[in-house]
């Protein structure tokens, strides 16, 4: 039995430094041949720019679906007949439109690594223009939500009153499995994000380690860091089961909960409640949309949800309801 101790997280504990790309003008170009070593190439200049689960992601994309298709061809071979070809497999495959759309992405990364250094033709930047349609998410409006938060209110447990501030305040799965409860200040009635947890790939491919581990990490972005008023009528119930600073807000230790594991049981509540299903990340959609139905603006949405882009929040998080459409009509002479 291996005395290699096993290690079930991984903890960032630093913010990441600044993208740390090679020079174009200083380096000469990688010695590839085929498109398996360019995509390599390009992983291991993207690992110390990004953070482990972007990587993962990155990692997931070129090993499970672009080098199956097309990592055995030599550069001369990746003409745009055979870039097109793989878009359209990639597209032709029964997998989720945001699978699909990231290893779009990911090609479309590699391949403008290989023209960044002479490697592949430029022309082949405009064949990767081919993207996917992305389904509209579901949402989950607040005012379908109503039956959920007075169950909630009357169960007044930890997981209760956390489920009622995701959908107060629209934060992530991920940042309330990092929330911990020095992160409240319950002065000036606010919390701040200062973490995320996900599950990826084990970095640590030694003998006896995991297969997957939990990434506790600082947010992705700086604008993902940020500090969000308590709803008004969770303040108190967030006092009252408070706990050490260094704990964290669903378990109570110092060690986290997962996504996963919050996932599952918000699905049971919704059937409890006898609500239609969709994901957690459903809440977050409804509460942006209906912070814009109350006419609030824009750029104070982007900032409570943390988007780096008042266009994300407006290209993805923003839904157009009936009773808007209904109101629009009506409102024409």
């Amino acid at each position: 039995m291996s005395d290699t101790k096993k290690k079930p997280f991984l903890e960032e504990t630093e913010n990441m430094s600044p993208p740390q790309n090679r020079p174009q003008n200083s380096e000469t170009a990688p010695q590839c041949s085929t498109l398996e070593e360019l995509c390599l190439d390009w992983l291991r200049d993207r690992r110390r720019a990004v953070k482990k689960s972007t990587y993962s992601t990155y990692t997931y994309c070129v090993n499970v679906h672009i080098l199956p298709l097309l990592g055995r061809l030599s550069l001369p071979e990746l003409t745009e007949d055979a870039v097109l070809s793989f878009i359209r497999s990639i597209q032709e495959k029964e997998l989720a439109d945001t699978t699909t759309h990231a290893i779009l992405v990911v090609f479309k990364f590699v391949i403008r690594h290989g023209i960044r250094f002479g490697l592949l033709d430029s022309a082949l930047a405009d064949c990767c223009r081919s993207t996917c349609h992305r389904a509209e998410s579901r949402v989950l409006a607040v005012q379908d939500s109503v039956p959920m938060k007075e169950y909630l209110l009357r169960k007044r447990s930890i997981f209760a009153i956390s489920i009622l501030l995701c959908r107060g305040t629209g934060i992530r799965i991920g940042e309330l499995c990092g929330l911990k409860w020095g992160d409240f200040d319950f002065k000036a009635g606010t919390f701040h994000i200062k973490r995320t947890v996900s599950r990826i790939p084990n970095p640590d491919t030694s003998p006896g380690q995991p297969k997957t581990v939990l990434y506790i990490r600082t947010p992705k972005s700086h604008t993902s860091s940020r500090e969000i008023p308590i709803p008004d009528f969770l303040i108190t119930p967030l006092k009252r089961m408070r706990k050490g600073d260094n704990l964290y807000v669903l378990t109570g230790k110092d060690t986290c909960t997962e996504p996963r594991n919050v996932q599952k049981r918000f699905k049971t509540l919704l059937k409890r409640c006898q609500m239609e299903d969709c994901n957690f990340h459903a809440m977050r959609h409804g509460f942006a949309t209906a912070c814009l139905e109350k006419g609030v603006d824009c750029k104070t949405v982007s900032s409570i949800l943390g988007h780096a882009s008042i266009r994300t929040t407006m290209d993805f998080y923003v839904h157009t309801s009936m009773r808007q459409k209904t109101d629009c009509i009506n409102g024409i002479d």
